[in-house]
């Protein structure tokens, strides 16, 4: 079968390798309403809306009819004029996350010795691309009715952003710029700054104020979706307070808040609505991790042994080399003894706080052998088991899922021996749901994930392998944009406040 162990296929490394992803990422999506895990920065909320009237705009004045290719041209020039700005922003507060940047960076470094440089010709827009929903999701902008002239419309909510922007850049060259082309020189970065620089949006301004209320104030809407806004509104101010609460913490980044918060709410410190929705997240994408983890542990045994075996065989061997080894017992000292006993004793022995506090990602983790990973993946499993056995009861669940497949195995475990229960953990929980989402990717026309395909009872390697992964978190995109859009601030050492307590 050279077909499948040789690397001749246009594969891929896949991004749901167990289908598995969509639990926590829906999840946290209603929990932001509408950030993405690209959408990153607050200012680009404003720009976007703005940029589309005014194209609008232009193009009326000018007697042109619309033309969607010379939309996204325009929008790639004004994406263009944001990086240069950003870059030029004499307070240096600009930050990362900036569409484009890579991919200019070779103009921006001319700009930045001195020379001109062509503002691009380029028809594709990310800026559209990756902020369109995330706008409409507060109510910007919109889908255009049918029959109408041009794709997007422009609600009243975007109107007054851009009547905020456009008070002060009317009679701008750089709008004469943007909508026919021309060249940039760092005197125009400069003069762009105010406007267009995602580090210099004033707290106090309109813009920044409509930004505010369109991220804590449903927009008026049609009946019919009046509820669910209202509803998607309701979890975003309890995010917003969520993330408030952690004030005085000294945690910043997302990661820690996430652990921090599923191990108070394990212990009873934190009953709030949002505490165990943001907590019931992150189990399930530890659980996410967890589960990966096995699958890269069957792969990784499976080289060991020539690039074949059956699951039986992935056990015995990670059996055979635990004596081998000794980096588990630092997370789990009762590791070696499991496999003479059975399964449910090796599920009590399990440290019951194994990463309690720890963010993602566990590095000590990624350091253990194929086999220990095999082990540690059962002990993040079973730990979990315990740390969220207080709060699970009030969460909905996934009906159908490797996840709660994975949870009511670790519950329902009885007295056969640790290493059987192992072998059907790693048979149900990672080697069947890998190959039936694989195949069916594959069947629809998406690139070959595979990391093994059935021979038999003998699974065989092909050379599409990769480490355990998990979800990248909105919640970081989240306090990204409420810090830029001025909701939250950050303090000095990084710690995040709320800009009432932080003024």
């Amino acid at each position: 079968m050279i077909f499948w162990n040789k690397d001749i296929l246009d594969d891929t490394t896949g991004l749901d390798i167990l289908g598995v992803r969509a639990i926590d990422q829906g999840m946290e999506s209603d929990l932001v309403n509408g950030i993405t895990t690209v959408s990153a920065r607050g200012r680009y909320f404003s720009i976007l809306p703005w940029a589309i009237n005014q194209f609008y705009n232009m193009t009326l004045e000018a007697g042109e009819p619309f033309d969607q290719g010379a939309l996204t041209a325009f929008l790639t020039r004004v994406e263009f004029l944001i990086i240069a700005a950003s870059q030029a922003d004499p307070t240096g507060g600009a930050g990362g996350a900036i569409l484009g940047s890579d991919y200019f960076a070779p103009q921006m470094k001319l700009l930045k010795s001195g020379t001109a440089v062509s503002l691009p010709l380029s028809k594709s827009s990310r800026i559209l691309n990756i902020y369109y929903n995330p706008c409409k999701s507060v109510g910007f902008i919109g889908n255009a009715p049918n029959g109408s002239p041009v794709p997007y419309q422009i609600t009243e909510r975007g109107r007054a952003i851009w009547q905020a922007r456009q008070g002060r850049l009317e009679g701008s060259p750089l709008l004469d710029l943007l909508f026919r082309g021309g060249d940039v020189d760092h005197a125009i970065a400069e003069a762009a700054v105010s406007e267009f620089s995602l580090g210099a949006l004033v707290p106090e301004s309109d813009e920044a104020r409509l930004l505010r209320d369109a991220f804590q104030t449903a927009y008026p809407s049609a009946a019919s979706a009046r509820e669910m806004i209202e509803h998607r509104y309701r979890l975003l101010r309890g995010t917003q307070a969520w993330i408030a609460s952690w004030a005085d913490s000294g945690r910043a980044s997302a990661d820690q808040l996430l652990a921090l918060n599923l191990q108070q709410v394990s212990a009873g410190q934190r009953r709030d609505t949002a505490s165990l929705a943001w907590a019931s997240y992150e189990w399930r994408r530890r659980q996410h991790f967890a589960l990966e983890l096995l699958l890269n542990a069957v792969c990784g045994v499976l080289g060991a042994l020539g690039g074949a075996g059956t699951v039986d065989d992935v056990v015995r061997a990670t059996r055979e080399e635990w004596n081998l080894n000794e980096r588990l017992k630092d997370l789990w000292p009762a590791a070696s003894d499991a496999w003479s006993s059975t399964a449910i004793v090796a599920r009590g022995s399990v440290p019951p706080d194994l990463f309690a506090g720890k963010a993602l990602r566990f590095r000590s983790v990624d350091e253990l052998s194929p086999p220990e990973k095999l082990m540690a993946s059962f002990a993040i499993l079973s730990a979990l088991q315990d740390q969220t056995r207080s709060f699970r009861g009030t969460l909905a669940a996934h009906a159908n899922s490797i996840s709660d497949l994975a949870l009511s195995l670790i519950i329902s475990v009885g007295d056969q021996p640790f290493a059987e229960f192992l072998s059907e953990l790693a048979e149900r929980c990672a080697v069947t749901p890998h190959l039936q989402v694989t195949l069916r990717k594959m069947s629809a026309g998406q690139k070959c994930s595979l990391r093994f395909f059935p021979d038999g009872n003998v699974l065989r390697l092909t050379a599409n392998q990769t480490n355990a992964g998990f979800s990248g978190t909105r919640l970081y995109n989240t306090i990204n944009v409420l810090s830029d859009i001025g909701i939250l601030t950050r303090n000095v050492d990084g710690s995040l406040a709320t800009r009432e307590a932080a003024a």
